[in-house]
C-alpha cells in the first residue's frame, strides 16, 4: 500500500518536471524565433550588415527590436511591427551610457535589468527597466533629448490581502 502511493507521488513529480521543462523549452524556442526574424528583417530591410542586439518591446504595440552596424560601422536601431519597420541612426539619439549614468545618479544602487530601445505614442523612447530595493522601476526617456516622458514604480510583492 504505501509503495503505491510512493509510486503515484514519484509519478506526479515527473509530470510537473517534464510539464515545466516543455513550458521552458516552447519559451526558449519562441524567443529564438524572434531573434531569428528580427536578425532577418534587419538585414533584408535595413542597411545593417551585424545584428548586434534583438529583443521585443512589449508597449501598446509590440515590436522587434534590432541593433546592429552598416557595413561602414555606423549604428541603427530598428524597430518592426508586421510589415512595417522604421529605422533611425544612433547618432541622432542619447546614448544609452548617458542615460543610465545620470539614472544611477539618482538610485546608486539600482539593478538594471534592461535598457530597450521602445516606442511609445510613435515616440522614441529608451525604457529602462530596473530594481532599487523592493522596487521595480520603470523609466520612458526620450531618446532624442533625454528627458524622462514617464515613470513607473511598482513593488517586487504585491501587497497581503486580509480577508
Amino acid at each position: 500500500m504505501k509503495k503505491s502511493w510512493l509510486y503515484g507521488i514519484l509519478a506526479l513529480v515527473i509530470l510537473v518536471l517534464c510539464s515545466a521543462l516543455a513550458m521552458y523549452l516552447h519559451v526558449q524556442g519562441q524567443q529564438q524565433a524572434i531573434k531569428e526574424k528580427g536578425s532577418e528583417l534587419a538585414l533584408t530591410r535595413t542597411q545593417m550588415n551585424e545584428v548586434t542586439f534583438v529583443d521585443t518591446y512589449y508597449g501598446k504595440q509590440d515590436y522587434i527590436v534590432v541593433e546592429g552596424k552598416t557595413e561602414s560601422g555606423e549604428k541603427l536601431v530598428a524597430w518592426f511591427h508586421g510589415d512595417q519597420g522604421e529605422v533611425e541612426k544612433m547618432s541622432r539619439l542619447v546614448p544609452k551610457e548617458n542615460v543610465l549614468k545620470a539614472l544611477g545618479k539618482d538610485h546608486p544602487s539600482m539593478q538594471l535589468i534592461h535598457i530597450i530601445p521602445a516606442k511609445q505614442d510613435n515616440k522614441k523612447v529608451w525604457e529602462v527597466l530596473f530594481t532599487e530595493g523592493d522596487i521595480f522601476h520603470y523609466y520612458y526617456i526620450d531618446m532624442y533629448n533625454g528627458k524622462l516622458m514617464k515613470a513607473y514604480k511598482l513593488p517586487k510583492k504585491l501587497p497581503e490581502m486580509n480577508t
